[in-house]
């Protein structure tokens, strides 16, 4: 009986050995891009282009080490490519056209083929008449995990920033009270968007008191954000998908044009919280209510 006590924690040594390090896996996706009409807000539907009906486009979750097999499909009525923003791509599949991956036209196809990088979070666009087609909705996140799962957080959220184009909605009135960004002349130029709404119809976030999360943000439009939290405070863990040295807090965290951030929250502090954009044009107020970006956190 002595013996086998020492036994058994040596087989299971053995056992974890013979299996080996997690293999990576081949993942395949198919994104259609398309003209598809998109409700930002009860009531508020616009004209929009999205991969495979949703904005943001489909979430890709994967494991460092994984061959990444994605082919677009364009239906849509112009051109339009992939660009894997802040992945080391091989050079033949960054979407950039005459210099990298080939325009793809009207009822063409393309697929991009690469290794999922570093674990992080990074994000892909058009490199085709970019600023119009992402203000219309082409964007979306791409997650790559470490090849062992392993998460120290409890809850994982994306916060993808949107500015949507002016030029692309139906209609011209009544948007002045979703958070729009402005020009000098103080014209309406975009609705601002958090994964693909405006307040308020951006869904609160509710979590138990001394839960982690982990908000993944991304800014895929042109302004400066400056997101504020209420009562809490930022863990910086990483940018641009890369770890930060030394995590460091703060409570508001400026999202610069294209940039990403991995920041967690500790939910210590009960009750119901503001996150919001701290450039305060961009958060309005509209039959009680408040518009553009802004959402709720409610730590039970």
């Amino acid at each position: 009986m002595p013996r086998l006590r020492y036994l058994i924690p040596a087989l299971l040594l053995a056992l974890v050995a013979s299996a080996g390090p997690v293999r990576a896996a081949t993942r395949e996706f198919t994104f259609t891009a398309a003209a598809t009409r998109w409700e930002i807000s009860p009531g508020i539907t616009v004209s929009a282009y999205a991969y495979n009906g949703t904005l943001p486009g489909p979430e890709i979750h994967v494991r460092e080490g994984d061959l990444l097999r994605v082919t677009l499909v364009n239906r849509l009525p112009e051109p339009t490519t992939i660009h894997w923003h802040g992945v080391p791509v091989p050079n033949g599949m960054d979407g950039v056209p005459g210099v990298t991956a080939p325009v793809v036209q009207p009822g063409g196809t393309f697929t991009y083929e690469f290794l999922a990088p570093a674990p992080g979070t990074y994000w892909y666009h058009p490199h085709h008449d970019s600023a119009a087609q992402i203000a219309r909705g082409l964007y979306g996140l791409l997650i790559v995990d470490p090849p062992d799962g392993l998460r120290t957080w409890d809850l994982e959220v994306p916060l993808v920033v949107g500015e949507f184009g002016a030029a692309s909605m139906m209609g011209s009135g009544g948007m002045g009270g979703m958070g729009g960004g402005t020009t000098n002349a103080g014209m309406m130029t975009s609705t601002l968007l958090i994964n693909g709404k405006t307040a308020p119809a951006i869904p609160e976030v509710r979590v138990k008191r001394g839960k982690k999360i982990l908000f993944r943000m991304v800014n895929t439009g042109n302004m400066v954000h400056p997101m504020h939290v209420h009562g809490l405070h930022w863990d910086v863990l990483a940018t641009d998908g890369f770890d930060v040295p030394t995590p460091y807090r703060k409570d508001t965290l400026p999202l610069n044009a294209g940039e990403r951030f991995d920041a967690s929250l500790l939910a210590d502090n009960p009750g119901r919280w503001l996150i919001h954009c701290h450039n305060l044009q961009h958060v309005g107020e509209a039959a009680g209510a408040m518009t553009g970006l802004v959402f709720e956190l409610v730590v039970e």
